[in-house]
């Protein structure tokens, strides 16, 4: 039986081990002068806290004002989130409505996009901050008729106290394999708070439709790359990382997770479900082998040397990105980190399975 352990953990070594030469792979590009047609685009609801300081975020873009547009759309609020969009609305700030019979993030954006002008589609989140060069560093790419698809970086604003330290952890982990996967070429997920696309590949795009709640940005991803296995890159530039919120709490933690998790059930691409299996098999095998450990010895010492191994292997592709996110404050916490991981993946699974999760104020089922 112990052989199965650690043939398990011996793929996540090599899964783990291939993100990070992926990573290692990707380098900047220095392109100047390439400014398309660019619609950026943000689907708001019950956000009017935060409007006030993403307008004057997308306003302070280094961008030719001809040549870009915001849309951003409103998608049912309840609160005063339209009549604060609306007092914004000028030039090329565009205030959209989302119709009564259209409901959630993927149908906004799917309306956004066939009212956008713009030949490159940008998206992001309401909770997010940008530097005044995202737009130009996202768009530059594109100067490449090949590239169909940028992912960027996105990390959570810094805050104090150990919840804001695992969700920060485990945000960068996602972000860096999620980068190496690209880097390799085999495209996993990205992260809707920071993406860009070509508007006439989305045109192309039926799935993005489908019935599911979340998977604006990865049911894409994957759509591209089974159409365009080249056409996929990440922006590794430290003038595209979006800052966004962490959740308040441990309830809107586990909720976020759960939704996260909830789209894999959907997901076709090969790799994608490997990757996921493998972590999926490494974490139990842990969890399994903490409990052994407690009646046998040779269990404790087993649990002990594959712990470390798969410690060792997330500290190496962590670090990078810590590095890259101006974040070395964390890599102290990573050990203490791994050690509840483990049980905090395989309750999220779980939970997901026989729970449902909210979003935006809609209760939602796996």
């Amino acid at each position: 039986m112990w052989f199965i352990f650690v043939i398990i953990i011996f793929l996540y070594i090599l899964l783990i081990g291939g993100y990070y030469l992926g990573w290692k792979k990707i380098r900047p590009v220095t392109i100047n002068g390439y400014t398309p047609r660019v619609s950026v685009i943000i689907a708001i609801r019950n956000e009017e806290r935060m409007i006030d300081r993403l307008l004057e975020s997308l306003q302070s873009q280094i961008y030719p004002q001809d040549k870009i547009e915001f849309i951003l759309i409103n998608d049912h609020s309840s609160d005063k989130t339209l009549e604060v969009l609306r007092s914004y609305e000028q030039n090329n700030i565009v205030i959209l409505n989302l119709p009564n019979d259209k409901m959630g993030k993927k149908q906004a954006i799917m309306y956004a996009i066939d009212r956008a002008n713009g030949d490159i589609i940008l998206t992001s989140d309401a909770d997010c901050n940008f530097s005044s060069l995202w737009v130009q560093r996202m768009v530059k790419y594109f100067i490449d008729d090949n590239i169909k698809l940028v992912s960027g970086p996105v990390r959570y604003k810094k805050k104090e106290g150990l919840f804001s330290v695992i969700q920060s952890l485990e945000f960068s982990s996602l972000i860096v394999s999620g980068a190496g996967a690209i880097g390799n070429r085999h495209a996993l997920f990205c992260n809707g708070a920071n993406l860009a696309y070509r508007k006439d590949v989305f045109s192309q795009f039926s799935g993005y439709n489908q019935a599911i709640t979340s998977g604006d940005d990865v049911f894409l991803l994957h759509y591209v790359k089974k159409l365009y296995p080249k056409g996929i890159f990440f922006a590794k530039d430290e003038e595209v990382i979006v800052e966004t919120e962490a959740v308040a709490n441990y309830l809107e933690f586990i909720n976020q997770r759960k939704r996260w998790t909830s789209k894999s059930i959907h997901y076709r691409d090969i790799h994608t479900i490997y990757s996921a299996l493998v972590v999926f098999l490494t974490n139990l095998s842990l969890i399994i082998l903490f409990f052994l450990a407690i009646l046998d010895t040779l269990w404790l010492l087993l649990f002990i040397a594959l712990f470390l191994l798969k410690f060792t292997i997330d500290l190496i592709i962590l670090v990078p990105i810590l590095n890259f996110f101006q974040r070395k404050d964390l890599i102290k916490w990573i050990f203490p980190f791994e050690l509840f991981y483990s049980f905090y993946i395989i309750l999220i699974v779980v939970a997901t399975l026989f729970t449902s999760f909210t979003w935006k104020g809609r209760v939602h089922k796996y």
